[in-house]
């Protein structure tokens, strides 16, 4: 077959190698040299995503592409490791399809004539799965390992409990125990990609925490690991002092919403979130030294439940004002105590020897009309009318007309001394 060139060689290879089955570049040509060009492209197709199942070497892949089962093809790459080259091929050769029209329409003629009935009773009971074989830890050392370790690093990330997971479910130790994070350490030396792997895991890290808001229980659970793990993980890679900086930016936010609704909300439903940062306490204390003066403020202009109206002034949901008041340790319907006497009670009380004095009344002064310049639609007569009061000096104004006798208008009458008729 002249389709096989280095490259798919070296997929190969490496196929094999995560299938559990490292191989050599001669048994990859021995094993893909009978394949037809729709069985090789089969074949590239399989070496594009993991093996199906392990082991499985160069042979199986040949298998796999002709046609045969995942577990077909790894229970014959058992066989001939157990020293049964000659084991039976798990995908007999393909029988030759009639030439003729006729033959087809025979076989179908006497299926439709003959149907084949199935019974329940006669159903084989399904085979139990075979336990996966592990392959050995060592492989993973080999040159060829360090495309797994790639692969688990880009589904994974740098995040040592998920890839000590995924180690363990693909492979064991000589001894039968399973591989733990130490073995991951050795595999990240063994390969040179301890340094970048330390750098991402860092920033995996911070990243993990701002996103969480600050909080070390929820960014532990993101990367996998506990809280009091985090903080080892944080100390080893130096990142202490920017994951307190991340903690202390989201303290100062959270410190910032000083409305008494906004404590309130983050009060009823952030409260792991302020437990770990260390502001419980401080705003318990602020709402109980606030919410007295919010409560005698309500009481003061409301005449219904105080429950409804905290929930309404606060925007809580129904039963939260009970909670908080719980929480608080206050009391929503007790009486405040200053409240009106009853009436009865002080209908019958005893009248107080406090002396009232009478009222004396207050003259009151009946307002003077200010002189302005504008006349009123009544005019009164020129008798009645009194003297005008003096302008400003910005007013405007014409001057009096002095009188035919030559007297200023307004004037007194002198008396005619006789008692002769006026000339």
């Amino acid at each position: 077959m002249t389709g096989i060139d280095d490259e798919l060689v070296a997929r190969a290879l490496r196929w094999c190698a995560e299938a559990g089955r490292p191989s050599s570049a001669a048994d990859v040509l021995e094993a893909l040299e009978p394949l037809g060009w729709d069985e090789m492209l089969a074949a590239r197709a399989l070496l594009a995503d993991p093996p199906p199942a392990q082991p499985l070497g160069p042979r199986a892949l040949a298998e796999l592409a002709r046609g045969a089962s995942p577990a077909q093809a790894a229970a014959g790459e058992r066989a001939r490791e157990h020293g049964h080259p000659g084991a039976p091929d798990p995908f007999p050769p393909k029988l030759e399809k009639p030439a003729t029209r006729a033959v087809s329409a025979r076989k179908r003629g006497r299926a439709a004539v003959a149907p084949r009935i199935r019974r329940a009773r006669d159903r084989a009971a399904p085979a139990s799965p075979e336990v996966p074989h592990q392959p050995l830890l060592d492989v993973l050392f080999e040159s060829e390992g360090r495309a797994v370790l790639e692969r688990l690093l880009r589904e994974h990330g740098a995040r040592r409990p998920r890839l000590t997971a995924a180690l363990s479910a693909g492979w064991r130790r000589s001894d039968g125990s399973a591989p733990d994070g130490v073995d991951l350490e050795r595999l990240l030396d063994a390969h040179g990609i301890a340094h970048g792997f330390g750098r991402r895991e860092h920033d995996e890290l911070l990243h993990a925490l701002r996103a969480a808001g600050g909080v070390r229980r929820r960014a532990a659970e993101v990367v996998g690991f506990t809280p009091a793990e985090l903080d080892a993980a944080l100390d080893r890679l130096g990142a202490r002092d920017e994951a307190e900086a991340i903690r202390s930016a989201h303290r100062s936010d959270l410190r910032r919403r000083a409305l008494l609704a906004d404590r309130v909300r983050l009060l009823l439903t952030e409260e792991v979130r302020l437990a770990d940062l260390g502001l419980l306490e401080e705003f318990e204390a602020d709402l109980r030294a606030r919410l007295p003066d919010h409560l005698r403020a309500l009481r003061a202009g409301t005449r219904g439940p105080l429950g409804a109206a905290l929930g309404e002034s606060l925007g809580l949901a129904p039963g939260q004002p009970q909670l908080l008041a719980r929480r608080l340790g206050m009391e929503l319907d007790a009486p405040p105590s200053t409240r009106t006497r009853n009436p009865t009670q002080t209908r019958n009380s005893t009248p107080t020897s406090t002396p009232t004095s009478t009222p004396t009344p207050t003259p009151t002064r009946t307002p003077t009309r200010t002189p302005t310049s504008t006349s009123t639609s009544t005019r009164t007569p020129p008798s009645s009318r009194s003297p005008a009061a003096p302008r400003g000096p910005g007013a405007r104004g014409r001057p009096p007309r002095p009188s035919p006798s030559g007297k200023a208008p307004g004037g007194a009458r002198t008396k005619r001394r006789g008692g002769g008729p006026r000339r």
